[in-house]
């Protein structure tokens, strides 16, 4: 194509009978640049020469995509893993203590406030019989009665924890560095709470004791109904033999109160020995991180808190008898008896206050009495305990299963140089 331009430029100059370089009338008519008149085809745009004088304006170069790492991928896929499993963990926790205790709670609290049996049901083998009998003839539904007041009752108690913090100075929660004016305020906080709730818990125990073949079955505003009209009769209880309100508060406040303290004192230490345990063994596999992960600090946590629930429940298990006996005293409740399974009594006692109530029960029952119902307890931690070790071992398996492998880094071997050949 460029022997054809070149044939066309010249064959126009050989019509016009002039050497090219010299000017004819027509040209001297045309624009004094023979260069943009006569410019050849094959000639380089200058625009394409040079760029900046085509376009004043350049676009802006494309931004660089950044390259991504592969391991910043397999970090943040890890830690998204470890979020799910210490997610799933707590929610079976928290199934595993407000349901699956419940109907070990149910049992242990009849035990507790039946005066008249004569089996105390300390060991766990001893129930087997009567909870067979009563499942046999009420059913399973038989230990889980009362459940949404329990819930209810656990409800309110934050909820009221929740208000008064915000209307007084009291803090909800506290650190280990916390003042001790800190930790008495948060004290007060939990003190001033339980006794708000006094009668709504007495009005719950009613129900979780009750025999549903005896009694007619609570509606799911009774709880409130009942808490209401012992809160109202403060001083003076509607029936006889009913204890006032102010004589339940401080034996109520007072288990409650040590309750939460021995908890988190046998849960931080629990906690110190695990994670003292936990670094102990990382040293001996010769790799201690930094970061010991969500799982991990969840798993260690969960199982301090149950230590913690556990220790406080068996060494308060004497006065929380007591305390159940005083609320259920004046009710007119019908249990199911623990002795056969398959009778019901009812609840008649006379106490005078909390010393009264130890004392007549040391000297009808003796000190046993006061740990009528210690097998329920030792098989709702037992179960609770397996469930949440099951639990724990399955997410931690699956979380290990999704997620892949971490690639073993390349060790480059160092190959040493051969010694020279002697006699060359």
């Amino acid at each position: 194509m460029a022997g054809l331009d070149d044939y066309q430029f010249f064959s126009t100059l050989r019509e016009k009978d002039n050497p090219f370089w010299q000017k004819t009338a027509d040209d001297k008519e045309q624009p004094t640049d023979t260069m943009e008149h006569f410019r050849r085809p094959t000639e380089f745009p200058e625009n394409l020469l040079n760029p900046a004088k085509a376009s004043p304006n350049p676009p802006p170069p494309k931004p660089q995509t950044p390259k991504i790492n592969e391991l910043e991928i397999q970090k943040v896929q890890d830690v998204q893993m470890e979020k799910y499993g210490e997610l799933s963990i707590n929610i079976v926790s928290l199934c595993a203590q407000n349901l699956l205790s419940h109907p070990f709670i149910v049992v242990r609290r009849q035990c507790q406030v039946d005066i008249n049996s004569y089996r105390y049901h300390i060991l766990p083998i001893t129930l087997v019989p009567a909870l067979i009998h009563i499942q046999s003839f009420q059913g399973f539904s038989a230990f889980w009665k009362g459940l949404g007041s329990v819930l209810t009752v656990r409800g309110m108690t934050l909820g009221v924890e929740d208000c008064l913090s915000k209307f007084t100075p009291w803090p909800k929660e506290i650190s280990p560095h916390s003042s001790l004016k800190t930790i008495g305020q948060h004290l007060l906080l939990k003190c001033s709470a339980l006794a708000l709730v006094t009668p709504f818990y007495s009005a719950s125990l009613v129900e979780t004791v009750q025999s549903e073949i005896a009694s007619e079955k609570p509606g799911v505003l009774d709880v409130f109904k009942e808490g209401l009209t012992r809160l109202l009769s403060f001083t003076q209880p509607q029936t006889g033999r009913m204890l006032p309100v102010w004589l339940l508060i401080v034996p109520t406040v007072t288990h409650g109160v040590l309750q939460y303290i021995i908890g988190n004192a046998v849960s931080t230490l629990t906690s110190q020995v695990l994670r003292r345990y936990h670094r102990q063994d990382q040293h001996k596999q010769g790799a201690v991180s930094k970061d010991n992960g969500s799982f991990l600090d969840a798993s260690v946590r969960l199982q301090s808190a149950f230590v913690g629930h556990m220790a406080a429940d068996v060494i308060l298990y004497p006065l929380e008898t007591i305390l159940h006996r005083l609320h259920m005293q004046g009710t007119r409740t019908i249990i199911d008896s623990l002795d056969v399974g398959y009778e019901v009594k009812p609840i008649l006692t006379r106490y005078e206050g909390f010393f009264d109530c130890l004392n007549t029960t040391l000297q009808d029952e003796g000190i046993f009495g006061l740990f009528k119902g210690f097998g329920a307890l030792c098989i709702q931690y037992a179960l609770y305990g397996a469930v949440l070790k099951f639990a724990q071992v399955i997410i931690q398996e699956v979380t290990l299963a999704l997620v892949p492998p971490k690639p073993k880094p390349k060790v480059q071997e160092e190959h040493i140089p051969l010694p020279p050949e002697q006699g060359q």
